[in-house]
């Protein structure tokens, strides 16, 4: 058959685009692609992007008790989190946090003052420090921060979500891909990103031609599913369906549960759900971090393998390094952080 729709080479590597090429040229009507999301399908993470907005804004629906009780003093038995890699206690960075939560919203409105408000820095610095602290500390990690971050959107209804998400996403979309860094008063932490959302342009040609040929378009997302889906609603990334994280709903509004009936959707989970709700084996697979290294290599119906290289150490480094040796079925393509796009062979490392 003759498909009016062929991939364009744009910034993939000629071995990249050779072989989604000939992938391309044998997918039928059913195949299923599943791609991550966050620096897979687009440069950056929506997920965080929308936590930074929320705590800037103090756009929580919950209480700092409540706030605190998410975290516990221990997770699975580890009492600290590290920052800037030395150890920090757990419980002395959650009481500082919360209490400075607790302060502004007992307080006067803080509106013109919080570039200088201690208590505003305290919290904002803190609790965007302490998310990734969470991630970055062994034995804690990914596996408890992923979902902990999805439930502080607790006591949101769907449509307050939806319109913070389509704030968060117009903006992002917009803003200069620049780094920032914000500090705790006090020097205890400091925390720091890059801003701007891209969409990558070669990600959403390859999910037009996919579906072009009748295959079925997955996005697989550690971040919230109906964030993800907004954001591709917004940016008309060709998709059929999203796996993601979702609250339970509890009277209309999210409660600080995840929902049950799927897995954490990270690591092996992403498998699981997969399995779960779509029936049938990925043919192309693609991913970004060692959070995608189970969906990556787990299904023995998948013919390729596209690792979005971003030089992150892990299970992720081992699947990029086998794609780099040319092994058969595993791809990689490196970016350009500069500018948030796909990085053209030869033009060098571009990162911070």
């Amino acid at each position: 058959m003759v498909h009016s729709m062929k991939l364009k080479q744009r910034n993939w590597s000629e071995r990249n685009f050779r072989a989604l090429s000939e992938l391309l040229d044998v997918v039928g009507p059913g195949d299923i692609a599943v791609f991550d999301w966050d620096n897979t399908c687009a440069f950056n993470d929506i997920g965080e992007a929308l936590l930074r907005r929320m705590t800037f804004d103090m756009a929580f629906r919950i209480d700092a008790k409540n706030m605190a009780a998410l975290i516990p003093d221990r997770i699975n038995g580890i009492g600290h989190v590290l920052i800037r890699e030395k150890p920090f206690s757990l419980i002395k960075m959650k009481k500082a946090v919360f209490s400075a939560y607790e302060e502004l919203k007992q307080g006067p409105s803080f509106a013109g003052k919080k570039s200088v408000d201690k208590a505003y820095r305290v919290f904002t610095s803190g609790l965007l420090a302490l998310n990734r602290a969470l991630e970055e500390t062994p034995g804690i990690g990914c596996e408890f921060a992923y979902p902990w971050v999805n439930t502080l959107l607790k006591g949101l209804s769907p449509a307050e979500l939806d319109e913070t998400a389509a704030t968060v996403i117009a903006a992002a979309l917009k803003e200069p891909i620049r780094r920032h860094a914000i500090l705790d008063p006090l020097g205890r932490w400091r925390y720091s990103w890059t801003s701007g959302i891209r969409i990558y342009r070669e990600m959403s040609d390859l999910a037009a031609c996919w579906q072009e040929r009748g295959g079925v378009v997955v996005v697989s997302s550690a971040s919230n599913r109906r964030l993800v889906e907004k954001t591709i609603s917004l940016t008309g990334f060709p998709c059929r369906e999203v796996i993601g994280m979702e609250l339970a709903m509890a009277g209309g509004r999210f409660g600080g549960t995840l929902k049950p009936g799927l897995r954490p959707n990270l690591g092996p989970g992403k498998v699981a759900n997969i399995r779960k709700r779509l029936g049938s084996e990925p043919v192309l697979v693609a991913g970004d971090s060692s959070n995608d290294y189970e969906m990556l290599t787990s299904f023995r119906s998948t013919r390729l393998r596209l690792v979005v290289g971003r030089g992150k150490k892990g299970e992720i480094a081992l699947a990029a390094r086998r794609a780099r040796r040319g092994e058969s079925g595993y791809i990689t393509q490196e970016i350009d952080s500069r500018r948030g796009e796909f990085r053209r062979a030869g033009s060098g490392p571009h990162l911070f």
